[in-house]
């Protein structure tokens, strides 16, 4: 096989059509935590060494292929897409891919949960338009995030696709690199592998989709072992908070279409009741307090998770801690760029009459009143040293560490300006915060986190404080999912 010249691009949302607001394109723009909107040859450098699919593709195909940087984006998670977001994006991808003349194949760097003010399946959507420019033959190969939910329009229209394993997901590079040996095979062989994808009839909470243990970590750990006619087989888990027909689980297998339904019956029985244990904000900060053990004790507040689409800026966490923490606290990230400024304004070392969070809803949710004193600030960028977004350059905003005197302790917030799931570590240490002279550290995250403060941590617990981004779902939420389907 001469060096094919494949066109790769990135573009990815994960939509939550309950979240307020809409997804523009100057938040692609921006990157949402991960690198800005990157354009050409700028984008190989950029995404070689990151935990992310292109990155890992890009380290995996560069010896064999001469790779045809398009460009690659990502917006916060939030609500649907804008059409104009969506056409500019896409057109872009489709006129700087026949600008750069012929090409072999096309590689994606997806999400799989994007929803648009025009189109449930925003990536099938894509999909269309580029084979309605490039035609039926040419190969396009996908990776998908672990929370897609998958369409047959998907499957139909991408010769292969990969699905990462991991929540957190600490395999998307590795997932870009199987990405890779899929579409070698196609490349060398002029054929693509028969296809086969199930769906399955449940949703599963965000919060009960870590794979780290119980039964979600054996059912990914057996996904290898189907047989030797399996080319490719993965499980997305599905992304609950989008009020769309595809939403929820979905198998992707390629070459034996017999082994898909061997790994649905094996996905039903390992995942149709996954623990989904959330304590009310009280009861979690009270068995917090309880905590002898050196490490501080991680508070999840799962419900006001900015990278499952909610605002992160919801007080009731805060105002628990506050009223009920029996030693130093700590919680963040709440997205308030009024107080940040604020806080920049009165200065370090002072103290002023703060009005924080609670701007947004939902309902019942109101701001935080009282004096702060402003321990740091920062102009929000640092870098990651996690395992999932090792090396990134994350811009948070100008941000403030505030500390409030509590009932009886002080409690410590993180104040960003731009909407951001604390992933990693550094968001708090880079204001100064060492979160081992916590006895209680909030985070506004779901799962992710894990990878990075599971080794500080006493214990986890998950908060069931109200926001955008639900873990316990009732099926009144739904309009337009499937009637079939179990919430």
């Amino acid at each position: 096989m001469n060096r094919p010249r494949i066109a790769i691009a990135g573009f990815q949302h994960e939509t939550n059509t309950f979240a307020p607001g809409a997804t523009t394109y100057a938040d692609f723009e921006d990157g949402g935590g991960w690198p800005a909107l990157t354009r050409g040859e700028a984008l190989l450098n950029a995404f070689r060494p990151l935990n992310i699919s292109i990155g890992g593709f890009i380290a995996a195909a560069e010896g064999e292929s001469d790779l045809v940087p398009i460009l690659w984006t990502n917006a916060e998670p939030a609500k649907r897409v804008t059409a104009d977001a969506f056409d500019r994006i896409s057109a872009e991808i489709i006129e700087s891919i026949k600008a750069s003349g012929p090409v072999d194949a096309i590689y994606l760097d997806l999400h799989g949960a994007m929803v648009t003010d025009e189109a449930e399946d925003g990536e099938g959507q894509l999909l269309r338009r580029l084979r309605a420019e490039f035609g039926d033959d040419l190969p396009i190969a996908a990776s998908l995030d672990l929370h897609a939910n998958v369409t047959s329009e998907m499957i139909r229209l991408a010769d292969i696709i990969t699905i990462y394993r991991t929540y957190p997901h600490l395999d998307m590079d590795a997932t870009g690199a199987r990405t890779w040996g899929h579409l070698k095979t196609i490349l060398q062989h002029g054929n693509c592998p028969a296809k086969a994808m199930r769906q399955v009839n449940f949703l599963i909470p965000l919060s009960a989709q870590c794979t780290d243990f119980g039964p979600l970590s054996t059912l990914y750990s057996s996904l290898d072992q189907l047989g030797d006619h399996v080319i490719s087989a993965d499980n997305a888990l599905g992304f609950p908070l989008a009020d769309i027909a595809d939403a929820g689980p979905a198998i992707v297998v390629y070459g034996v279409d017999r082994a898909a339904e061997k790994l649905c019956a094996r996905f039903e029985t390992h995942a149709s009741d996954l623990p989904n244990q959330l304590l009310p904000p009280e009861s979690a900060v009270q068995r917090a307090s309880n905590n002898t053990s050196p490490k501080p004790v991680i508070l999840a507040d799962v419900q006001d998770n900015s990278g499952a689409g909610a605002l992160a800026d919801s007080t009731g966490l805060l105002k628990a801690l506050l009223a009920r923490s029996t030693g130093p606290s700590l919680i963040g990230a709440l997205w308030d760029p009024q107080t940040a400024v604020a806080a920049r304004e009165a200065g370090v070392g002072e103290t002023f009459q703060a009005t924080i969070g609670g701007r947004s809803g939902p309902e019942g949710v109101s701001p935080w009143t009282g004096e702060a004193t402003v321990l740091a600030v920062s102009n929000g960028v640092f870098v990651c040293k996690g395992a999932m977004q090792r090396d990134v350059e994350t811009d948070v905003g100008p941000s403030a560490l505030l500390r409030i005197q509590g009932k009886n302790d002080v409690t410590d917030v993180l104040i960003t300006s731009y909407r951001h799931q604390a992933i990693d570590r550094e968001v708090f240490h880079h204001l100064g915060a060492n979160l081992n002279d916590y006895d209680i550290v909030g985070i506004k995250s779901t799962v992710h986190f894990r990878a990075d403060y599971t080794p500080i941590a006493a214990e986890i617990l998950m908060v069931e404080a109200p926001g955008y981004s639900p873990c316990r779902m009732t099926r009144d939420m739904y309009q337009a999912l499937r009637s079939k389907v179990r919430v």
